[in-house]
């Protein structure tokens, strides 16, 4: 018999005033099922986002379609957009897990929209199970950029899907078999974009027994390496029972069974213990045990030709991506003969373009930046105006 030992922590970081991040570590009415949303929109709304796709999750039967489950988040964040001015254009990226099959075939079934991201550890070797919705991540799948560029890319943190951006929600989804000793990650970009993916399958394929562990080092190495956004991390390890009669040690739960087709088989209901959430510091920045329960392509054509692919790419998408991902409700920070200056609009200029103007200047020298807002600045890290205020409140030393 096959169970799962998960754990997952959530950080504000070192730069965001409030955490965006939601997360759900088997809290919910399907005991297998496990998610990670990054919420996007200004100082509260993006948290709203994240937490009423989360909350939908929690409420989904083990029997219930998954894929109906987030497109319904969808149409509830549009809803409650719509409903509250303070809330216009809030939206989350998800994803998600939930386990089962038959004993003989036990599965996961993946769910996501936008940039959080999915990997299994198996025997050793990580592999991702999901491909971002993101501008860097089409040049990817294009062959105009690899993923190591991708992972250096200043843009890479744009996306272009996400829960609450239009009215339908196209939700990519797989099933694939799972064994005893797979370790799955599910996290936001906080993680992927601070730490190199080698070093989280490293981090990850560390404490093979325990989830907490990697759990926590892979915060500390998103925290260590800047922490310039919201970092959450959930693990899930997936056991084999010991032949005994009485329970394992710790917080277990067996695996329920979940067909192919993402339909409840009929099984026993699974052993549970009460939930267990640690909290530290901030409310928002919660660890949770609960009971315990995919490519690189070769880089084709010369500078010129990434340029032009870009550009119209970026044509494209300014176009038909959602408001709150483009435009005016976007700032971000960059050097002005040595001083940093505040921009409103997109840092980019396709075709001759520019898709910004000069929105505030700070008087305040590079030399001078703290060193926690150096990225930001040289990536070009996109902010709500909600956001950017107190980042220049506390830019300088």
């Amino acid at each position: 018999m096959l169970f799962l030992e998960p754990f997952g922590a959530t950080d504000a970081g070192k730069v965001r005033a409030n955490n965006e991040d939601a997360l759900l570590v088997g809290e919910g009415r399907d005991e297998t099922l496990f998610a990670v949303a990054d919420g996007i929109g200004g100082f509260e709304a993006g948290e709203v986002a994240s937490r009423i796709a989360v909350d939908i999750l929690k409420e989904l039967e083990p029997e219930a379609s998954f894929e109906a489950a987030i497109r319904e988040a969808n149409r509830r964040i549009l809803a409650v957009g719509r409903g509250d001015e303070r809330l216009s254009g809030m939206g989350t990226t998800i994803v998600a897990v939930r386990f089962g099959g038959t004993r003989e075939e036990p599965v996961a079934q993946v769910a996501h929209v936008g940039d959080s991201r999915a990997y299994l550890l198996r025997s050793g070797e990580m592999k991702p199970l999901t491909e971002d919705h993101s501008l860097v991540a089409e040049l990817v799948r294009s062959g105009d950029l690899t993923r190591d560029q991708a992972a250096e890319h200043p843009q890479k943190n744009l996306i272009t899907r996400a829960l609450g951006a239009d009215e339908e929600v196209e939700v990519d989804t797989m099933v694939l078999p799972v064994e005893a000793g797979d370790r799955l990650l599910l996290c936001s970009d906080g993680l992927s974009d601070m730490v190199p993916e080698a070093r989280i399958a490293e981090i990850l394929a560390d404490v093979p027994d325990d989830p907490e562990a990697p759990a926590r080092n892979l915060i500390a190495a998103a925290l260590d390496a800047g922490g310039s956004d919201n970092v959450t991390v959930v693990i899930v390890d997936i056991k084999q029972e010991t032949p005994r009669e009485e329970e394992p040690s710790g917080d277990t739960r067996e695996m329920s069974a979940v067909s192919r087709s993402g339909n409840q088989a009929p099984t026993r209901p699974p052993a549970q213990r009460p939930p267990r959430t640690e909290r530290q510091g901030d409310a928002r920045n919660r660890v949770s045990r609960p009971p315990k329960a995919a490519r690189r392509k070769r880089k084709r054509g010369g500078f010129g030709r990434f340029v032009r692919g870009l550009a119209a790419v970026l044509i494209v998408a300014t176009a038909l991506t959602p408001a709150y991902l483009w435009g005016t409700s976007r700032y971000f920070l960059g050097l002005d003969d040595g001083e940093v200056v505040a921009y409103q609009g997109l840092p980019y200029a396709p075709l001759g373009v520019e898709l910004n103007e000069e929105w505030r200047r700070t008087g305040v020298q590079a030399s001078e930046v703290k060193t926690p807002y150096r990225g930001p600045i040289e990536n070009h890290t996109l902010y709500t105006q909600a956001e950017i205020e107190p980042v220049l409140q506390d830019l300088g030393k």
